[in-house]
């Protein structure tokens, strides 16, 4: 925007208000040249691979539970995308990402591989073994995996499974394996998974559970409106179903054997090697080598994007180089025989020569951003600069593939500092700064105050500096959070942002965040720390909840022992409270406990993961009743809808 555009920038009002608004000049302008860059030769050949081989064509499936109206996945919701038109409120490669990743149904792989896509966030693959099916992935929910199965029994008969193969710890990949199996209750089918599953599932979706699924609301836009100006894709599929997460405590997992490079196991008549990759894209994942088809299954570490070295819900920072080397390891291993590369996510590639040059450009994104990001680190630049600095060259940035629709080399970049560097930038202004609310407080009083601070920020929002907007409206709302003009105006320049990013999480990020300030917050539709996923796991871990909810400066000056008994899990535990901390101690109880509880496991359930108390009948106290008492009152509560655009009380 420029003089041209604008004549006189203190003639034009700008009208503050909660509606969503339409793309602004500046934004029409970077789109539309952003459109004018596309490789439509390099879109036209994903296209065709993301169309090819249809076996059983489901145009925009809709699944239900019947304990809700609310769908548990819905792509109808996103007919809008079938239109030819690309509107100015979005990024024109997302926009087509968003209609590739509409593809829905049943395709072939190979002659004994086939792959379910559109009905949830990841796919699931089956493969043909010599009594059933092997089922590799199992979607998030237990009801989308049920449809999943149904239409491949539609189309297949009445298939029998005869194994489940669970790639890594993702509650996309793992949520739905009850509905899988509940195919075929009376038969013991195996589920393998790589080594560590059942640990990195614990670790990354139950202890940090709460924060990382208020957080997915916003990556994944769950709570966005499904047109132009909203929701549109999340860069590897639409959204995660919002149906029951479900879990299994009697997973194999495959571990290394000696030295050997892979495991190989014959699972059905089929034989299948196993390369486990370790902290790549999760903490526990492995790739999938099936001889007889010459392909290979590259989990979640090759997709149709960028991935995330860090992912914005929250999680450890990946191993980046890891991830390069393991991508190299499969290549190694398979390069001159394979002839396909199926992923989880997104769809397939076919061809030798064209599998090995997706698998290499992949490859090089992660240790390309790690060793750039290394060469800024060594020159003393900081997490900030260091994502606006790192850029890929045409070399790598010319495939459709390697697109920003999931990752970006921005956070990514970010990630790296933080995994090498840590949060800390050396500069020791930094080092014990003010709360956020402190701080902002003095910034907007330095700058003249509130009113004088936003007149100067709708200016900046004429000029197009939408970031810059954002920032310093956030010091007003974080001085006066009652501010709704301040709001208003971070809400409009998030906004636009969403509009031009062509990153799927980013833009869902941005238009969440604009969301909240303009009507306040989204309440959490449910949670990934089901009853189902607790029966799965030790009672150490279910109590380990009761640890980390603990007030520690209540707690400081106990010290006492509690025996849980559970009667229907048919486990026991003892534990101790001291120096402001709860530790399990057994699963023996102890002679010289203060207090024994003993209650069902949803009484236990309810007491760990919720703020309900339960009515005093469920629970049987023996002992010292006031020491039961102090440490349920030890308790803090839980906060699944906690604000993320407006300061929390300290």
């Amino acid at each position: 925007m420029d003089g041209k555009d604008i004549k006189d920038i203190k003639d034009i009002s700008y009208e503050l208000n909660r509606r969503r608004k339409n793309a602004t000049l500046k934004t029409k302008l970077i789109n539309k040249e952003a459109y004018k860059n596309i490789d439509w030769k390099k879109l036209k050949k994903e296209k065709k691979l993301a169309k090819d081989n249809i076996v059983v064509d489901v145009p925009l499936p809709v699944i239900r539970r019947e304990d809700s109206l609310i769908p548990v996945w819905n792509l109808k919701r996103y007919a809008f995308l079938l239109k030819d038109t690309t509107p100015d409120t979005a990024h024109p490669k997302l926009w087509q990402q968003g209609k590739l990743n509409l593809n829905s149904g049943l395709f072939k792989v190979t002659d004994k591989i086939y792959q379910i896509r559109g009905f949830d966030l990841a796919n699931m693959n089956l493969v043909r073994g010599d009594t059933g099916w092997i089922i590799i992935d199992c979607l998030t929910s237990k009801e989308t995996a049920e449809a999943a199965i149904k239409l491949a029994k539609e189309h297949f008969g009445d298939i029998t499974i005869s194994a489940v193969i669970i790639t890594h710890s993702h509650v996309d990949h793992y949520g739905g394996i009850q509905g899988v199996l509940s195919e075929d209750t009376e038969k013991n089918i195996k589920v393998y998974a790589p080594q560590g599953f059942t640990d990195a599932v614990i670790e990354e979706n139950i202890n940090a559970g709460v924060a990382m699924s208020r957080r997915g609301l916003y990556m994944y836009g769950e709570a966005l409106l499904r047109d132009k100006k909203g929701q549109i894709d999340s860069g590897i599929g639409k959204y995660v179903s919002l149906g029951s997460i479900t879990f299994l405590n009697n997973v194999h997992e495959i571990s290394p054997v000696s030295d050997d490079v892979y495991v190989q196991k014959e699972i059905d008549g089929v034989t299948m090697q196993f390369l486990l990759t370790k902290d790549t894209e999760a903490p526990s994942e492995m790739d999938i080598y099936i001889p007889s088809e010459k392909s290979l299954c590259i989990a979640e570490n090759c997709s149709a994007s960028l991935h995330n070295i860090y992912t914005l819900r929250g999680a450890e920072v990946r191993d980046p180089v890891a991830w390069a080397k393991d991508i190299q390891k499969a290549i190694d291993l398979w390069g001159d025989t394979l002839t396909t590369v199926f992923g989880v996510h997104t769809w397939p590639r076919f061809g030798n020569k064209y599998c090995l040059e997706y698998m290499e450009k992949q490859r090089d994104l992660y240790q390309y951003i790690n060793d750039q990001t290394l060469r800024l680190i060594n020159k003393g630049y900081i997490l900030e600069d260091v994502g606006r600095m790192v850029k890929f060259p045409e070399s790598l940035s010319d495939e459709w593939y390697n697109s920003p629709f999931y990752g970006t080399v921005d956070h990514n970049a970010k990630a790296v500092y933080q995994k090498y560097m840590g949060w800390y930038d050396g500069n020791p202004v930094n080092l014990n700064k003010l709360f956020p609310e402190e701080s902002a407080k003095k910034y907007v009083e330095y700058m003249g105050g509130e009113d004088v601070v936003l007149e100067k920020a709708k200016k900046s929002f004429l000029k197009g500096e939408y970031q810059w907007v954002a920032e310093v409206t956030k010091q007003v709302i974080y001085a006066n959070p009652d501010n709704k003009d301040a709001k208003f105006l971070c809400a409009d320049a998030l906004e636009q942002l969403g509009y031009i990013a062509e990153s799927g999480p980013w833009r869902n990020e941005y238009l969440m965040g604009a969301q909240e300030l303009r009507y306040g917050n989204t309440p959490m539709p449910g949670t990934v720390i089901t009853d189902d996923v607790l029966d799965a796991i030790p009672l150490e871990k279910v109590l380990y909840l009761f640890s980390i909810r603990i007030d520690g400066l209540k707690a400081g000056d106990f010290d006492f022992k509690i025996n849980f008994i559970i009667p229907d899990r048919e486990e026991a535990a003892s534990t101790e409270v001291k120096r402001g901390i709860f530790r399990c101690l057994s699963d023996n109880l102890a002679e010289d406990a203060d207090v024994t509880v003993i209650m069902s496991k949803k009484t236990l359930y309810d007491l760990a993961t919720t703020n309900n108390r339960p009515d005093s009948s469920s629970i049987v106290v023996e002992g010292d009743i006031c020491k039961w008492q102090l440490f349920l009152w030890t308790q803090d509560s839980i906060n699944t809808d906690f604000n993320i655009m407006t300061p929390l009380p300290k």
